[in-house]
């Protein structure tokens, strides 16, 4: 029989075991592509050619290329060389920015642009990306036999259940009597202010899961506590801040990070202050009464170390890994994740046994202590939140009132997609015959875009509007598809991304193109593209209308696991839930 110290430190083993094999599985991906062609880099999405660098000032470089194929997207880490990745000059810099064949990149940690020069003859691989020794640190304290340390082990393997405070309970019960909450919200809410160490609040899409969010981080700090918000990406970070500002006007709120990653935090009519380091901020270490921002990464550096927090609360906790969620749990005491684990998941490149260790610790602990699920939408209408309600909630989301007979009404003369325009049907699958398509399809491409035109041109803001597609290359197939018709995407307003960049947003209309029509190239990468939680985040953004542009050629894929078989059953079942309309 195992002692307590010792499940401890196989776990805390496990946790290493799987750091370094996420690292080395990474790193022997990368170095496969680079030894490969170039061509082949580039068909693969995995570099960009016959780039120039525009202009260099230091730690920005501007550069510009005839064609942009590749999978990268905004914050990701590459190395800018001249074609073979391995031998020198390169450069390991950030992508800042991508708007087609115009990129920025940021230099990367102890790198510096001053040798490069404007030119041509450049090209953009991956690069290998290591944190294993901040990861590693947080390992180490898990296993320095510390109380603390122990009641975040604790937590980890799901070994404890949580424990309220029954008065604090009551007390936020009566307090929840005047905010703008539903059932579900209130009991939110309130156990989550009145747990003694961590607790889950499952968001499905639309349930207003940041709006409680909101109000318990408020009301904490209001009682003089020091509160913590983190998350995966900087993104969740701001949105979450946003949301505590406008609603609550809590004013002791500031994000600390990087200044590039805080542009999002001012608005028409207020801001968050964002600073690089806590000691720039006007808060103590050991003050009291304020909230703050801040990375799972940024407390393990500089930039949060000498800060502890009473009260830690994850966003998007669905995303996180177990090493990157006990980075966030060793700078506090107490914990509220607050996610979706049938939303996007952690990234993970590598195999792992056992299976929990490739899962978000929320979807871990939501086996043993699931907390409240937030059970009504105010997004989706009662045609749109069907089919995700059956399939991925067990039928418990419900529309709101206000949400459950909206629906889109536009004026102006009707045109070509006027069938797909109209108030009803809401959810819409538009057939498109076409065969072999891979990671481009001009034809779906062509149909988002006059979609969108239409849409624009009777009256619909270019805001409320948005085209989800799985890979990049058809998002710039898209883009350009879209000024053909005169509209532009930068500038215009209208959202034209991947999946993983459209969560926790939502709009009027989202036209959603499945691009592939290639059973075998479907198959071939069903772990990605049949993944049900992102086919979940896709269909759940829109508020009255919803458009998914597809062939069915692509419900014939046999991926080889049984898995990833059933997995086709949703798309399918997509389609057969959808009021079907053939592209003419």
């Amino acid at each position: 029989m195992q002692t307590t110290r010792e499940k401890m430190d196989n776990f805390t083993q496990a946790l290493q075991n799987f750091v370094d094999r996420e690292y080395d599985t990474q790193t022997a991906q990368v170095v496969d592509m680079w030894r490969r062609p170039l061509g082949e880099r580039v068909a693969e999405g995995e570099a960009i050619a016959d780039i120039e660098v525009v202009r260099v000032e230091h730690p920005l470089a501007w550069l510009r290329c005839r064609e942009n194929p590749a999978k990268f997207r905004s914050a990701d880490t590459l190395r800018l060389d001249r074609g073979n990745p391995f031998d020198p000059p390169y450069y390991t810099c950030e992508l800042e920015e991508e708007r087609d064949t115009t990129l920025v990149v940021r230099a990367g940690f102890r790198v510096n642009f001053y040798g490069l020069r404007p030119g041509p003859g450049w090209v953009l691989d991956r690069e290998v990306v290591d944190v294993r020794f901040l990861l590693r640190g947080v390992l180490d304290q898990l296993a320095d036999g510390s109380p603390h340390s122990q009641q975040v082990l604790s937590i980890l393997q799901g070994r404890v259940r949580p424990q309220f405070d029954y008065s604090t309970a009551l007390g936020a019960y009566e307090m929840a009597r005047h905010l703008s909450l539903d059932a579900s919200q209130v009991e939110a809410f309130a156990r989550g202010l009145s747990t003694q160490d961590f607790f889950l609040i499952q968001g499905p899409p639309g349930t207003g899961k940041t709006y409680v969010l909101a109000y318990m981080a408020a009301r904490l700090a209001q009682q003089g506590e020091r509160v913590l918000i983190t998350a995966f990406t900087h993104r969740a970070i701001n949105n979450a801040l946003r949301k505590i500002a406008k609603v609550t006007g809590f004013k002791r709120i500031a994000k600390i990070g990087q200044r590039l990653r805080a542009d999002d935090l001012t608005w028409e009519t207020g801001s968050v202050p964002n600073y690089e380091h806590f000691a720039d901020s006007p808060f103590q270490p050991h003050g009291a009464g304020y909230i703050v921002g801040g990375t799972c990464f940024a407390v393990r550096t500089s930039r949060l170390r000498d800060a502890f927090f009473d009260t830690v609360i994850f966003d998007e906790a669905g995303q996180l890994t177990l090493p990157l969620a006990a980075a966030g749990m060793l700078a506090g005491r107490r914990y509220i994740f607050i996610g979706d684990h049938k939303q996007m998941s952690p990234i993970i490149v590598a195999e792992h046994e056992p299976q929990w260790l490739a899962r978000s610790l929320f979807e871990n602990l939501f086996e043993v202590a699931p907390g409240t699920m937030l059970t009504t939408t105010y997004r989706m209408n009662a045609e749109i939140n069907a089919y995700p309600s059956q399939r991925f909630y067990e039928g418990r989301i419900h529309p709101s009132d206000e949400a459950r007979n909206r629906f889109l009404r536009l004026g102006g003369p009707p045109g070509r997609f006027d069938s797909l325009l109209r108030p009803s049907p809401g959810a819409i699958f538009v057939a498109v015959d076409h065969r072999g398509k891979g990671m481009r399809a001009p034809q779906e491409a062509d149909i988002a875009a006059g979609i969108v035109a239409e849409a624009i041109g009777r009256g619909l803001s270019p805001a409320e509007i948005a085209v989800v597609a799985p890979y990049r290359a058809q998002v710039r197939e898209i883009r350009a598809a879209l000024r053909k018709l005169h509209i532009d995407p930068d500038g215009d307003g209208v959202v034209v991304d991947t999946v993983e960049r459209i969560q926790g947003q939502e709009r009027d209309v989202i036209v959603i193109s499945l691009t592939t029509s290639d059973p075998a190239h479907a198959a071939q990468r069903a772990e990605f593209y049949f993944q049900p939680n992102r086919l979940n985040v896709a269909i759940t953004r829109p508020r009255t209308k919803r458009i998914v542009i597809g062939s069915p050629r692509l419900f014939d894929a046999q991926p080889a696991d049984p898995e990833h078989r059933r997995w086709v059953d949703h798309f399918r079942g997509l389609y057969e839930a959808s009021h079907v309309v053939v592209a003419r």
